[in-house]
This record gives structure tokens, sequence and C-alpha cells, in this order.
């Protein structure tokens, strides 16, 4: 049973997105996460980025059986950002939620969102996570701010995308997607891109989601390359001079350094 206030017919409609590649292993349980959710009205729309293994197989089997799965794939290999665009060109929802194929949800996470963001009047909202390991044993609790602006995310970004809820108006007005020539952080950008142009980012003291930490030598882990392309987003998507990229470099090493050695 929902835990939200409003009818079933009163619901705003969530679209969930989601990129796929080659994550054959994970997309089971990210689809049981999502069937025990408690606020029912969302739609779940995957786009495969010409996965090589079979993931697009087991989504057509899911989409048979649920009809608010919505699966696409694309015409050839085109990366996250172009993937998650074409998610994005497909929702229909009144509300946006990011899902990584690899990451879950406690089941009241769309609920308590959604009552959330109307609270709230936000047009951006996150929540804390847990971090899990490959076959989804705890880690860590990461803990969020209660508000994060535009300027705060250059020192550090909080955020774990399948914690973020944003009004999908905010991202529509302004015409707002990943950008496609990047081939990392294009999540990062866009979470800037939003908060910029509408208004800060509002945190919850809830745990509503598992960020899974894919092995040592995954990117996420290699500190130092991370270190350069985050200089080089100071440098040549914000367009900062060399005082404020030293500046904002520093808070990110400091932040980057109390989350990952800092339980």
């Amino acid at each position: 049973m929902s835990i939200h206030n409003e009818s079933e017919n009163d619901m705003e409609k969530v679209s969930i997105i989601t990129p796929c590649f080659n994550t054959e292993i994970y997309l089971t349980e990210t689809y049981e996460c999502l069937k025990k959710q408690t606020y029912s009205e969302w739609e779940w729309i995957v786009v495969d980025d010409c996965s090589t293994d079979n993931s697009f197989t087991i989504l057509k089997d899911i989409c048979q059986k649920d009809s608010r799965v919505k699966v696409y794939k694309n015409e050839f290999n085109s990366g996250a950002a172009i993937t998650r665009n074409n998610c994005l060109n497909k929702a229909t929802g009144a509300y946006l939620a990011f899902l990584d194929c690899d990451d879950v949800w406690i089941a009241e996470k769309l609920d308590k969102q959604v009552i959330f963001i109307n609270e709230t009047k936000a047009d951006f909202i996150f929540s804390n996570y847990e971090m899990i390991d490959a076959k989804g044993n705890f880690i860590k609790k990461m803990k969020t701010p209660d508000i994060v602006t535009a300027s705060d995310l250059l020192k550090y970004n909080p955020f774990a995308t399948s914690s973020v809820f944003i009004r999908r108006s905010a991202v529509e007005i302004y015409n707002i997607r990943f950008l496609e020539h990047l081939k990392r952080r294009q999540d990062y950008i866009f979470w800037y891109d939003v908060i910029k142009a509408n208004s800060s980012a509002v945190g919850m003291k809830d745990f509503l989601s598992k960020y899974r930490q894919v092995g040592a030598s995954s990117l996420s882990s290699n500190k130092t390359k991370m270190a350069v392309i985050q200089w080089g987003m100071y440098r040549d998507e914000f367009k900062l001079g060399l005082i404020p990229s030293l500046y904002y470099f520093f808070h990110y090493a400091i932040n980057g350094i109390k989350k990952y050695f800092f339980k």
C-alpha cells in the first residue's frame, strides 16, 4: 500500500531514466526494486546502448510483462550522455528519477520523494544513500548536505545519481540535456545546469538508494584519473580561470578524501 495521501488516479507520474550497457547480471534485481515501490504511478524508460551481453533480451522480456516498462535501443553504441538524452526525450512524467542499472532503491523511495518535493516546493531534491559492493554487501552510509547550490557543486558532488529526483518542468523549460561531447561526468554537469537554472537542491535525511561500487579498477575508483577529469571540467566546461579552478579543486580534493577514506 502506498504511503502517499492522494488516490492512485491523482498520482503524478514519475519517469525513471536508465541507460543500459552490458549489465545483465543486475537488471532483474533493479526491476524487482521498482516492482516493490509503494508509489505505483511510474514509467521505467530504459535505452540499451547496443549491449553485447543479454541485457536487451532481458529488458524485452520484462517489458512484455509490465506495461510501465518502456525499452528502446540505440542504433549504434553512443555513450552514456546520448543514451540518457534518448531516455529523457521519451519521458512523459511530472518528475524525473534516475536509476543506473547496477543500483537499487528501497521500496518507499518514490513515495517519500514525491511527498518531499511537494512539501518543499523544490525543483531538485536528493537523499542520503548507502554504498554497496558488487555483490550487494554494505560498505558504508553516505550522508549528504541539507542544501546544495551551483557553487557548492563546484567544490563537491554529493549526489548519487540514483538518489536524485527532479521536476521535469525544471529541465524542459530550459531545454537542459546531458552534454553529448563528454565521455565522463555528464551527470555532474547536468546537475549543475539544472540547479543553476532553477534554485538550490534540497536534501532528505532518508537513506533511499544504494550505490554499487563495482571493482577496484573501475573509473569511479581511479581517483587520479577522476582528479584529472575534474580539473578539465573547471577549465573547459565551467570556463574558470586558474585561481578559481585551484580554489574549487582544493575543496574537491579534500571532500574526495573525506568521502572515500573516512567512514
